[in-house]
């Protein structure tokens, strides 16, 4: 279901994935973790985003869904999650709508309407997006295409510390950290 990924995404997963394989060949036998497991209660995935998690006439309300995961893998220490519309480029890259990290290991999901702040109260960190905002910016692709919004999910065997501040110095930090990876797909047209 990953239509339109951009060659940009195709290397960071690739990045990425070399670093968890690298991360669990010790003292696992080198064998891949499962996935982790992401629900999110609004929509199943590969479905329509609700009206209410995107924009819709007018209302720009930026409110992100509840999501809950489970299956961290051994050694987890922090979540990150990247929200991103792969059918849209700009520059090199495709359209970051939402980036949280240091999520602590023994959280099991994100409340729906996570307050747009760069530090929440446990730790977690929101770096800037598309929008120029903290936080969630709300899927709005232009009338009438029907853009595909991909949540990955990373088990990372470190809190990032520094705090990267953009999506590419979160991308380079999490490499070789990643201990295990899960997605969800949504879709949103107006």
């Amino acid at each position: 279901m990953r239509i339109g990924l951009t060659f940009t995404a195709l290397a960071l997963t690739a990045a990425l994935t070399a670093g968890t394989a690298a991360a669990q060949g010790r003292g696992r036998g080198g064998g891949m973790a499962p996935p982790i497991k992401i629900t999110i209660p609004g929509f199943s995935d590969g479905s329509t985003i609700p009206a209410k998690y995107g924009c819709a006439a007018g209302v720009n309300a930026n409110l992100s869904p509840a999501i809950q995961w489970s299956g961290l893998p051994e050694g987890t220490v922090t979540v990150a999650l990247i929200l991103h519309d792969t059918d849209l480029m700009i520059g090199t890259d495709d359209v970051l709508h939402w980036a949280i990290f240091n999520i602590p290991a023994s959280a099991t999901g994100l409340p729906e309407g996570v307050p747009a702040k760069a530090i929440l109260d446990d730790g977690s960190t929101q770096l800037q997006n598309i929008g120029r905002s903290i936080g969630y910016f709300n899927p709005c692709p232009p009338a009438p295409t029907t853009h595909h919004y991909i949540f990955e999910f990373f088990a990372l065997d470190t809190k990032l510390d520094p705090a990267p501040a953009s999506r590419a110095d979160l991308v380079k930090a999490m490499v070789g950290h990643v201990r295990g990876k899960g997605t969800w797909v949504g879709q949103f047209h107006q």
